[in-house]
């Protein structure tokens, strides 16, 4: 992800009539309207869309969650920020196959119903972070990390029970040892719960979860999370990621 890029856009409206896209370096190459297309349909609601223009060829984002609507009438906050990111790095995917998800999380951009629930039912990874500061430079809760945070479902701990081997993200990194996303264990840990990544946990997902970093002064202190998306899977999707972990739900 190009950070400052990312810094640069959130720094002001997303747009200033309503319908055209904020000038951004993110329009000069495919990479970069790919990640605009993703963060555009992460913060705003589904029935507003964007255009760009670049090389006389246009482009249009649609917005789809609505984690952050705010954007259209002003920069964008740092807690929608880590909305945002949380939502991003939810799609992240190192197969390059498409893969159906369900976003879970204390929003209501991320309200669910019944039939939704029970289509998506195996818990996976959760995520959290802010990948609209650069690195070094502190933000509002005091990280200067990398702010691109996974932590594992406690679903997901009971369907790999007995092979920590497996209780990974695996669809979001398919190389472990290449992946940027720090990977910080179970985030509602059953067999330890004073070792769980996240202190709060509920039906509508997860709060108050910790990241270990090293502040300006070298010393190691916990950052707080509470912008928290976790993703839920279908079962085939499931099993196809995770051979070695039992489904819970057929």
């Amino acid at each position: 992800m190009n950070r400052l890029s990312m810094n640069s856009l959130s720094m002001s409206r997303i747009t200033a009539d309503g319908r055209t896209l904020a000038t951004t370096d993110l329009m000069l190459d495919e990479d970069g309207r790919e990640l605009l297309r993703y963060t555009i349909a992460c913060a705003l609601p589904e029935g507003q869309s964007l255009v760009g223009e670049v090389g006389g060829t246009r482009y249009r984002f649609d917005g789809r969650i609505g984690l952050a609507p705010d954007w259209l009438r002003a920069p964008l906050p740092e807690k929608s920020q880590r909305w945002v990111t949380a939502c991003l790095l939810a799609h992240v995917n190192g197969y390059g196959v498409e893969v159906a998800i369900s976003l879970r999380g204390r929003h209501p951009g991320l309200a669910t119903d019944s039939a939704e629930r029970q289509s998506y039912q195996q818990e996976e990874i959760s995520f959290f972070g802010n990948v609209f500061k650069p690195l070094g430079e502190r933000d509002e809760l005091g990280d200067i990390g990398s702010r691109m945070y996974s932590c594992g479902g406690a679903l997901l701990q009971l369907s790999c029970a007995g092979n920590e081997t497996a209780f990974v993200p695996e669809r979001t990194c398919a190389s472990r040892n290449d992946c940027s996303l720090n990977f910080l264990g179970p985030c509602r840990d059953l067999t330890n719960l004073k070792g769980s990544v996240c202190k709060d946990a509920s039906l509508e997902g997860y709060q108050r979860c910790q990241a270990a970093v090293n502040n300006l002064a070298g010393k190691s202190t916990l950052t707080r999370y509470d912008e928290v998306v976790t993703v839920f899977l279908q079962q085939p999707d499931f099993s196809s990621f995770y051979p070695l972990c039992t489904p819970l739900f057929p």
